[in-house]
């Protein structure tokens, strides 16, 4: 079984949980025993991936989680802007 966890700190405790805000439609169940979850303590974000049976289910897996931390980033800034 493979698993990992990412860690971010942001510059707000606030960023960091509008950011886990938008992952946490993916924490879930993603088939089998995968499993991602994700918290936040202080400014850091927390996003765990445990269970997976197959490295590069785990790695497409860490890449959908970036994409949409990134999406997610993207759309905060843009809001604080506007």
């Amino acid at each position: 079984m493979y698993q990992a966890e990412v860690k971010i700190r942001y510059s707000s405790s606030a960023l960091a949980e509008g950011v886990r805000n938008a992952l946490s439609p993916d924490d879930k169940k993603t088939g089998g025993k995968a499993r991602v979850s994700s918290n936040v303590k202080g400014r850091t974000l927390s996003v765990r991936v445990t269970g997976v049976d197959r490295f590069d289910t785990l790695q497409a897996t860490l890449q959908d989680i970036f994409r949409c931390i990134h999406a997610a980033e993207t759309s905060l800034a843009k809001l604080k802007r506007s």
